[in-house]
């Protein structure tokens, strides 16, 4: 009688905790995914759009860099007040420039302007900058 008793609940334990595991990972699974900046993905993605020349000039780890600071850039000066909005992009390049030769970073203009334009395509299409989805 006792073994049968704990067969029961042990069969009654399995089967509420099947239930409440399918039921959270139904609700994890409707919920969008969230934006994942890497940055050996980000130099990948960036390397394939720039220009010929633009890319016959600069070495991955100066890009890298360039890829960091304009992150940094993103992250900790953008007003949240603005409505989510990013800082213009000619003054985001006039930054970053500004920010990597103060760095020791021996880089041209254009060089710059090259690697934000491509890095914010980059994060349109993983979805940090935009709307969310879903919520068009």
């Amino acid at each position: 009688m006792l073994a049968l008793v704990i067969a029961a609940s042990l069969i009654i334990g399995f089967i509420v905790a099947a239930g409440m595991i399918g039921k959270e990972s139904r609700r994890l699974s409707l919920q969008p995914r969230q934006p994942v900046w890497r940055l050996e993905e980000a130099a990948a993605f960036v390397e394939g759009e720039l220009p010929f020349d633009v890319a016959a000039n600069i070495d991955d780890g100066t890009m890298k860099q360039l890829l960091r600071i304009h992150l940094n850039q993103l992250q900790f000066t953008s007003d949240p007040g603005e409505g989510g909005q990013i800082a213009e992009e000619a003054t985001s390049i006039q930054n970053v420039y500004r920010d990597a030769r103060s760095q020791g970073v021996e880089v041209a203009r254009p060089m710059v302007d090259a690697v934000v334009k491509a890095h914010l395509r980059y994060l349109e299409v993983i979805g940090a900058l935009g709307a969310a989805p879903g919520t068009e």
